[in-house]
C-alpha cells in the first residue's frame, strides 16, 4: 500500500471528486431521454451523496483537495511550468468561483429553506440565462479531472492499452452531459411558459421566497468574496516567498559542460533546473512517478536527505544505482555536482545535443547486448508471443541503460547497441557502461521469473563492451532523422559479444574499458586476444562470467571477478 502522504491524500480526494462529477454529468446525459428519467437517476445518486457519510466524504475531499492544492502552489519554487501544469492550475482556481454559487443555490437552499433542488428546480433556475455558467463549470471540472488522471496513469503500461477507449469516454461524457442539459433545459423552459405550470412548479419545488432569495444572494456574494480573498492572500504569499527566495542563501549546482547555477535553499532541484530554463522531461509534475528527472549525484550526495518511500520505489523499479536521485524530490542545502540522466541531452545551455550538427567526433563506450539462443526462443512461436517476450527482455535492458546515462542507439534483431559517454568523459562513460551491464544481469532474474517457464529455458545474454573514437551524427533516412554512432569501432563490441557467446561468458570487455573504469587489480582475470578486424589490430579483452560480479564504485578503484 502507498504511504499516507499529502500526495496520496490529494490523489484520493481528487478521485472521489472526479467520481462524483462523472456520475453527475452522466445524470445530465439522461436528459436526452426525459426529465423524469433524470430525476429518477438522481434519486439513486442522492441516496449516497445526501447521506451523512456521503456528505462528510465529499466535503472532506473538496476541502482537503483545495487546501493541498493551494499549499503546493504556494510552495512552488518556480513558475516556469509545462503547459499541462498551467492548465491544471488555471482550471483548479477557476472552479470554486463557479462551483460555490451553484452549491448555495442547490444544496444550501435545500438544507436551509427546504427547497426540493431536483432537476426541475435547477433547470428552471439555470436555463437559459445562467446556462453558460453551468457549461463553463462542467468543462472546467472535466478538463481538470481528465488532465490529472492522464498524468497519474500515464506512467502505467496498462494505461496505454486502454487509452483509445478512455479518449472516447473523455469526449463523449461531457458532450452527452451538455446535450442532455440543453434538451432538458429547453423542455423545462417550454413547460414554464405556461403561467399556471410555472406557479405549480414553484409550489412543488418550494421555490425560495423573496426573503430566502436575498439570503441566498448574500451567501453567494460571501462565497465569491471568500474565494477572491483566498486568491489574493495566496498570490501575496507567493510574491513574498519568491522575494524571500531571491534574498535567501544560495548553493552552487554544477552540471556537465562547466555550467554552474546558483540555487536558493528550499526549492527542489527540479525547480532550480526549470528556473534556469534548463530543459527537463519530467511528466508527473514533481510527484515522484515518472522517474524522468533522474540525476546522478557526482559530488555532495552525503548532504542530501534520504529518499522517501515514493522515490525509493521509482528508483528500485529502474534498477538505479545508489548515487542516482530524483530531482523533484531532493532539496539542495549544499553544493552539488549532478549529471541529468534523461533530459541532459536536451539542455542547450549546458552542452550541445549530439548530432545537432553534421557530426561530432567523441570517445564513447559502446555496449553490444545479444540474446543467446535467439533462434530457439523464436522458433515457431506466435508473433504476439515473441513480441511480448522480446519486449520484456528489451524493457529490462533499456531500463538499465537509461538509468546509467546511456542511450539505445539501435536494435539489432536479437539485441541492442547502447552508447555511453555522449555527455560524459570517457572514464565516466566506461563506469556507467559497467554499472548498466551489471544492472542488466540482475534485471534478467526478474524477467526470467516471468518468461523462463514459457520458453522452457532462462534467457541469457552475451555482452561486449568497447571504448572507441566514433562519430556521433544525425542521419536523415527519408523524412525520418536519427542520432547514431558511426565508425569502424562500432563493430568491435559485436565481435566481443560473439566471443562471450562462444566461450560461455556473459561479458567481454576490452582492456581499455577496464583501465578507464578504474579496475585496480586485473590479476586472475580471464584474458584473451581478439583477432583484428578490418581496419584494426588485435584487441586484448577480459572475459567475465557474470556481469553482476562487477563491483563499480564511482570515482574510486573498481574490481571484478569472473
Amino acid at each position: 500500500m502507498p504511504a499516507v502522504t499529502s500526495q496520496t491524500i490529494r490523489l484520493v480526494s481528487g478521485l472521489v471528486l472526479f467520481a462524483f462529477a462523472a456520475t453527475h454529468f452522466l445524470n445530465h446525459a439522461v436528459g436526452l431521454f426525459s426529465l423524469e428519467a433524470m430525476d429518477e437517476v438522481q434519486e439513486w445518486r442522492l441516496i449516497v451523496t445526501r447521506s451523512w457519510p456521503g456528505m462528510i466524504v465529499l466535503a472532506a475531499a473538496l476541502l482537503v483537495h483545495a487546501a493541498l492544492a493551494v499549499t503546493k502552489t504556494i510552495q512552488r519554487g518556480t513558475w516556469r511550468l509545462p503547459a499541462w501544469e498551467l492548465i491544471q492550475l488555471a482550471t483548479g482556481f477557476a472552479i470554486p468561483a463557479l462551483l460555490l454559487p451553484h452549491v448555495v443555490d442547490t444544496h444550501v437552499a435545500h438544507a436551509l429553506f427546504g427547497v426540493q433542488d431536483g432537476y426541475l428546480y435547477a433547470l428552471a433556475l439555470l436555463w437559459p440565462n445562467a446556462a453558460w455558467v453551468q457549461t463553463a463549470l462542467l468543462l472546467l471540472v472535466w478538463t481538470h479531472g481528465c488532465v490529472g488522471l492522464h498524468r497519474w496513469l500515464k506512467v502505467r503500461s496498462c494505461y496505454r492499452l486502454a487509452l483509445p477507449l478512455l479518449i472516447i469516454l473523455a469526449v463523449a461524457v461531457p458532450m452527452a452531459a451538455l446535450m442532455g442539459f440543453v434538451v432538458s433545459g429547453r423542455a423545462v423552459a417550454a413547460l414554464l411558459s405556461d403561467p399556471a405550470m410555472a406557479e405549480r412548479m414553484r409550489e412543488v419545488t418550494h421555490w425560495p421566497s423573496e426573503l430566502d432569495a436575498k439570503w441566498l444572494g448574500l451567501l453567494k456574494m460571501s462565497a465569491w468574496i471568500a474565494v477572491a480573498a483566498l486568491l489574493v492572500a495566496g498570490a501575496t504569499i507567493i510574491v513574498f516567498r519568491h522575494v524571500a527566495l531571491l534574498a535567501a542563501p544560495k548553493v552552487a549546482i554544477a552540471f556537465p559542460g562547466g555550467t554552474t547555477v546558483q540555487a536558493p535553499i528550499g526549492p527542489t532541484l527540479l525547480d532550480s533546473i526549470r528556473s534556469n530554463d534548463l530543459s527537463d522531461r519530467s511528466e508527473c509534475g514533481g510527484r515522484a512517478r515518472c522517474g524522468l528527472c533522474r540525476v546522478r549525484i557526482e559530488k555532495g550526495a552525503e548532504t542530501l536527505s534520504a529518499p522517501g518511500r515514493a522515490e525509493r520505489a521509482v528508483l528500485a523499479s529502474l534498477a538505479a544505482p545508489e548515487n542516482v536521485r530524483l530531482a523533484c524530490q531532493i532539496r539542495p542545502t549544499a553544493p552539488l555536482t549532478v549529471t541529468p540522466l534523461v533530459g541532459g541531452g536536451d539542455m542547450p545551455t549546458l552542452v550541445a545535443a549530439p548530432g545537432d550538427g553534421p557530426g561530432e567526433r567523441r570517445t564513447v563506450c559502446l555496449v553490444d547486448v545479444r540474446v543467446r539462443a535467439f533462434a530457439i526462443i523464436a522458433g515457431d512461436r506466435l508473433a504476439s508471443d515473441l513480441a511480448f517476450i522480446m519486449n520484456e527482455i528489451f524493457g529490462a535492458i533499456g531500463a538499465a541503460v537509461d538509468a546509467n546515462a546511456g542511450r539505445i542507439d539501435r536494435f539489432l534483431g536479437d539485441g541492442v547497441l547502447a552508447v555511453f559517454g555522449e555527455q560524459q568523459e570517457p572514464d565516466q562513460a566506461c563506469r556507467d557502461a559497467l554499472q548498466a551491464v551489471s544492472a542488466m544481469d540482475l534485471a534478467m532474474d526478474r524477467v526470467n521469473e516471468k518468461i523462463a517457464a514459457e520458453i522452457g529455458r532462462p534467457v541469457e545474454l552475451a555482452i561486449g563492451a568497447h571504448v572507441s573514437d566514433t562519430v556521433v551524427g544525425r542521419l536523415s533516412l527519408g523524412r525520418m532523422t536519427q542520432v547514431a554512432v558511426l565508425g569502424l569501432g562500432t563493430e568491435q563490441p559485436a565481435r566481443m559479444a560473439q566471443l562471450a557467446d562462444a566461450r560461455g561468458w556473459q561479458l567481454v570487455v576490452s582492456d581499455d574499458v577496464a583501465t578507464r573504469a578504474g579496475w585496480g587489480d586485473l590479476t586472475g582475470m580471464v584474458r584473451e586476444t581478439l583477432a583484428g578486424a578490418e581496419g584494426g589490430g588485435a584487441q586484448d579483452v577480459i572475459g567475465v562470467s557474470r556481469a553482476r560480479d562487477i563491483s563499480v564504485v564511482t570515482g574510486a578503484a573498481q574490481s571484478a571477478s569472473g
